[in-house]
């Protein structure tokens, strides 16, 4: 009795373990200050509606301007502060912003 006791005290003690932020919450955190709200900076670089994709425009290509930066611009790599996943999830978010792309295709299943 009293070692179930204790087991669910350091249960109820125990942190809950870490949620990983909803991506909106990363793009505000870490793009938001340079790309705008909406993802619509008055500066063409930095504009995601605009229809203009320097670097590419394929969820990929996105992930690696976010992951690797862009030498000599003001975009910095955050290859080190998010993981694979959020820098993909953060490609899709600003893909969304134009709304001319489509969105990136969800992989098929294999059998």
């Amino acid at each position: 009795m009293i070692q179930a006791l204790a087991v669910s005290c350091l249960l109820i003690a125990a942190p809950a373990p870490e949620k990983a932020p909803p991506v909106a919450e990363l793009y505000k955190t870490h793009c938001q200050s340079c790309h705008m709200a909406e993802g619509d900076s008055p500066l063409e670089p930095l504009n995601f509606v605009d229809g203009v994709w320097k670097h590419g425009s394929t969820p990929a290509k996105v992930a690696d301007v976010i992951a690797n930066g862009v030498p000599g611009t003001a975009m910095l790599p955050f290859n080190e502060k998010l993981t694979p996943a959020q820098v993909r999830a953060l490609a899709a978010y600003v893909r969304a912003f134009d709304k001319s792309l489509k969105p990136a295709a969800k992989a098929k299943k294999s059998k």
